[in-house]
């Protein structure tokens, strides 16, 4: 009798869509795993960014050094800094702890760091998993509020608006803009704004 074949479905993650190998799932997993270990049992605020950065090592919730990629180290030691919390790699669980005990969680629209072709290619990506990111704000992290960073996300702020059922927490209208990290000027700006929203002070526009 000739040996029959089983095709083999191929999966697909639930974070980016994308079909997946394993290793891809398990990194999926790990930065799950990480994070959970911080996520407020109530999320006062939700920080939206577009997505994770590619080495496990740069992740916002990475157990270990401080990231060593310029703009997640800057997002990170900024982020922090907007809530007065110091970070250095000795105290980096410590600010962590700080950070959820205000309530803030951070999370990705698209959940993987996927390379789709030029910003047309995230814009696509990102239109399509928009409904299922509204329904994780609002049936699984349920925050107060949703501070978006980047202008890519320009394209989700209206659906979480419409459908989150959280305030959406934005800078004159818009997304606050991630800052270059080799320009001080530009992070000092992104601190002081995401510091005014988080705060509730003159520039919330919600």
């Amino acid at each position: 009798m000739a040996a029959t074949q089983v095709a083999t479905r191929p999966i697909h993650c639930d974070g980016c869509t994308i079909q997946a190998t394993a290793e891809h799932l398990r990194r999926r997993i790990v930065r799950l795993e990480w994070a959970s270990r911080f996520r407020p049992i109530h999320i006062s605020t939700l920080i939206l960014t577009p997505m994770p950065p590619a080495a496990l090592e740069d992740d916002f919730y990475y157990p270990g050094d401080l990231p060593r990629e310029p703009a997640a180290r800057a997002l990170f030691e900024d982020l922090l800094g907007a809530c007065g919390i110091a970070t250095t790699a000795k105290s980096r669980e410590s600010a962590l702890r700080q950070f959820q005990h205000r309530g803030l969680f951070v999370a990705e629209a698209v959940e993987c760091p996927v390379a789709p072709e030029g910003e047309t290619g995230f814009d696509e990506l990102l239109a399509r998993l928009t409904p299922t990111l509204a329904r994780r704000v609002s049936f699984s992290y349920r925050p107060k509020s949703v501070l978006l960073l980047s202008d890519r996300l320009n394209r989700v702020a209206r659906t979480l608006d419409d459908r989150s059922g959280a305030e959406l927490l934005l800078w004159k209208g818009a997304p606050v803009a991630l800052a270059d990290p080799s320009q001080d000027g530009a992070r000092q700006r992104f601190r002081a704004q995401v510091s005014s929203l988080l705060s509730g002070a003159d520039g919330v526009d919600g």
